[in-house]
């Protein structure tokens, strides 16, 4: 365990060592939240106050904003942790993996080494733009946003998305071997995210087949989890308790999801990124043990 977690302080001590990277990575979250809540908001906005013209443009505007930010978080867990795990990319193209080769170190060590420091800083990313973005909507909105319940659940669900997804990303990334193929692979990533969780436009604005598709990954549902505590309570305030509103406004942004005919079940999730976390963390193993070699 000791060794595990010097790697761990080790990668984070690299990581965090390119402070214009990380502040960047922080800023550009932040960017889009503000940019989605001043200018890009405007359509949903528009397209809610026809549906439901006895709601107030705050509450039209508050369950945007806070639909929005779960989005934003999600991705983040995501986006910083596969960041993180540069620093195995640059291990490898360096050729430190030959400094590995000779230490006393076992395959496991070396995965949850970065695993843990991936882990890291995607709960302290993810959690800082939280806090923020509660803050910042908190400021611009007089509808009552969010319930300390909420937030306490929305922490619990960061450190379990950390997880699976900086496993995911450990895995993935033993098959990059240069540096340039890693800020490719970066970039893609950063580019599809928001369109596989469903962030940025509601699932319901997709075709039947394209949503079924998009459900079945993880991203999706993941963000789904987050939804409900932070998004739920802006809501319940806009539909002003009625069901058939409610229902249509979480099918239409993914708040429920559906494959084929099958409702997605929240625990269910829970219980697959888990697994995933396990299963990934497993196969990272394996395959940073050929990469080592």
């Amino acid at each position: 365990m000791r060794t595990t977690l010097t790697l761990v302080g080790r990668n984070l001590t690299i990581y965090f060592r390119d402070r214009t990277g990380v502040f960047l990575s922080l800023l550009s979250a932040l960017i889009l939240l503000l940019l989605y809540t001043l200018f890009l908001g405007s359509l949903q906005v528009d397209t809610i106050r026809e549906s439901l013209p006895n709601a107030t443009e705050d509450e039209v505007r508050a369950f945007v904003n806070t639909w929005v930010l779960a989005g934003i978080i999600m991705i983040t867990t995501f986006t910083t942790g596969f960041g993180s795990m540069g620093v195995f990319v640059d291990d490898r193209v360096s050729g430190r993996f030959r400094d590995f080769r000779v230490a006393p170190l076992k395959r496991w060590q070396l995965i949850l080494g970065y695993l843990g420091a991936a882990f890291v800083v995607a709960v302290l990313m993810a959690t800082i733009i939280l806090s923020v973005g509660v803050g910042i909507l908190v400021a611009l909105h007089s509808t009552s946003l969010f319930t300390w319940g909420g937030i306490a659940q929305s922490f619990g669900l960061i450190l379990l998305l950390s997880l699976a997804f900086a496993s995911i990303s450990a895995f993935l990334l033993t098959f990059v071997g240069s540096s340039s193929a890693y800020t490719a692979a970066s970039t893609i990533v950063g580019t599809v995210l928001g369109f596989l969780a469903g962030a940025y436009l509601p699932i319901g604005l997709l075709t039947t087949p394209v949503a079924n598709v998009i459900n079945v990954l993880p991203f999706s549902p993941a963000a789904m989890l987050l939804r409900e505590p932070l998004a739920g309570p802006s809501l319940d305030a806009l539909a002003d308790g009625v069901p058939q509103a409610v229902t249509a406004i979480e099918e239409y942004y993914g708040f429920t999801l559906r494959v084929g005919d099958a409702v997605i079940d929240p625990m269910w999730v829970i219980v697959g990124l888990v697994v995933l976390a396990l299963v990934f963390t497993a196969l990272g193993a394996l395959r940073i043990g050929r990469v080592v070699r």
